[in-house]
């Protein structure tokens, strides 16, 4: 990150730090010693400038965001509309491939951090939808606009900018933004009609779907209490009881706190154990995270490969798999809280599992490909951006405590899914005889 010319101020250099020890080593794993090292500077210097680490972390990801943003409102004001989608993509994929350490920042590890960050972080996604909402709403009546949520393109930039910089692949990034043109532009549609993705019939009421007035059947049920005192339970028994309970304490307390904010004291007050009992199953919270992330992945992924196949055409399958997807979402708020929203805050190796989890999703588009003629010239970047997209639809209502509410977006999500092999008109037409045949439920 390139400040200005001059001799960087102690502020500064400790933001650049951050900058470079949040990319190398995520912000879960990194200390203040890691940053006066980089920086140069002694603690009481970073204690001058900051009240603590967040504190830190929040002032470099507010200088990213601000590069980020003002680099798409610069693109945006060159050229005529149409142009423009290509030339913002450019110039972002090129501000990443020159900085990748800021872009991790901005797109990745700025997904971390406790409270404060998680605020600002919301204000920040606002302005990025305010700013594509505004720019789609410009699109001249008599051209063509492009008939996708603005969050979803995030997400897709999210999801390739992950791709690339994780395999230190900075470089090739150029060679991505054709393809990614490609993508967006076949989510093109007349200007001159509303844009079905954002509109009534993307999102569904409340009481539009079976079951959506009700609490649903959680998955990660939490356990009955063991008998009290003696009890001729077998060893293996109670070890499940309290492995179990503190899985389910686990994605409690991540969803109410944070991952960041959470102790392994919050866990064993939440799961009713004491201390040494949750030593003898996890090292520190970060192992029960991962273990409570992991839990129910492979039955999930069943049933919504199960379901998949269960449909007619690809478009009713690929409906049916979301369906599915959408429903074990909404049947367990906490686990969905966990898995989506704070892998980011608690280390690489509940990253990698997260976008593992989002990337399996692009299997289920392969069949895409055959849908149609024109659906065999799209690059297979497209199954990623695709994923990217619809996983930062989910992530963003889970995110706002709202993970009961997913199936509502089932419309959406299925629309950014077939759009680009289909089209947007036809994808509409799908969606809508997809619902009216296969209504979204919590059951």
């Amino acid at each position: 990150m390139l400040l200005d010319s001059r001799k960087p101020s102690q502020r500064e250099r400790l933001l650049e730090a951050m900058t470079y020890v949040a990319s190398r080593e995520g912000y879960a794993q990194m200390s203040i010693a890691h940053l006066t090292t980089r920086a140069g500077v002694s603690r009481q210097t970073f204690y001058e400038c900051f009240a603590d680490k967040e504190d830190c972390f929040l002032a470099a990801y507010q200088l990213a965001a601000r590069e980020t943003l003002g680099q798409m409102r610069q693109a945006m004001g060159i050229g005529d509309w149409w142009e423009t989608p290509p030339t913002v993509l450019r110039a972002l994929l090129a501000e990443i491939e020159s900085d990748p350490q800021t872009a991790w920042l901005f797109f990745v590890e700025g997904m971390a951090g406790g409270s404060r960050v998680r605020r600002h972080r919301n204000d920040v996604l606002n302005a990025f939808e305010r700013l594509t909402e505004g720019f789609l709403d410009s699109a001249p009546a008599d051209g063509l606009t492009l008939d996708i949520p603005p969050i979803a393109l995030l997400g897709a930039i999210r999801m390739i900018t992950f791709y690339y910089l994780s395999g230190n692949s900075a470089d090739r990034l150029p060679e991505a933004v054709d393809d990614l043109v490609t993508w967006i532009r076949a989510y093109a549609a007349p200007a001159r009609r509303p844009r079905w993705s954002t509109g009534p019939h993307a999102v569904l009421s409340e009481l539009s779907f079976p079951g959506s007035g009700r609490q649903p059947v959680p998955i990660l049920r939490r356990p009955d209490p063991l008998p009290r005192g003696r009890h001729t339970l077998p060893a293996s028994a109670v070890a499940r009881n309290h492995r179990e309970r503190i899985m389910h304490a686990t994605a409690e307390v991540a969803t109410a706190k944070g991952y960041v904010e959470m102790t392994v004291g919050d866990i064993v007050a939440a799961a009713g154990i004491a201390k040494d009992v949750f030593y003898n199953h996890f090292r520190d919270k970060q192992r029960a995270f991962l273990a409570t992330q992991q839990h129910g992945l492979k039955e999930a992924f069943s049933a919504c490969a199960n379901s998949y196949f269960a449909g007619d055409g690809w478009p009713e399958r690929i409906y049916n798999g979301l369906r599915m997807l959408t429903t074990l979402t909404a049947r367990e708020p906490t686990l969905a809280h966990l898995r989506m929203v704070e892998p980011y805050a608690a280390g690489a190796d509940a990253v990698e599992r997260m976008q593992g989890m989002i990337a399996s999703f692009a299997v289920f588009l392969e069949e895409g490909y055959k849908y149609r003629p024109a659906a065999e010239a799209l690059p297979h970047v497209c199954s990623d951006a695709i994923a990217g997209a619809v996983f930062e639809i989910m992530r963003r209502e889970i995110a706002a405590n709202s993970a009961v509410g997913v199936p509502r977006h089932l419309p959406q999500l299925a629309y950014t899914a077939i759009a680009p092999f289909a089209g947007p008109e036809e994808a509409a037409t799908l969606v809508e005889g997809l619902i009216a045949k296969h209504p979204p439920s919590l059951s």
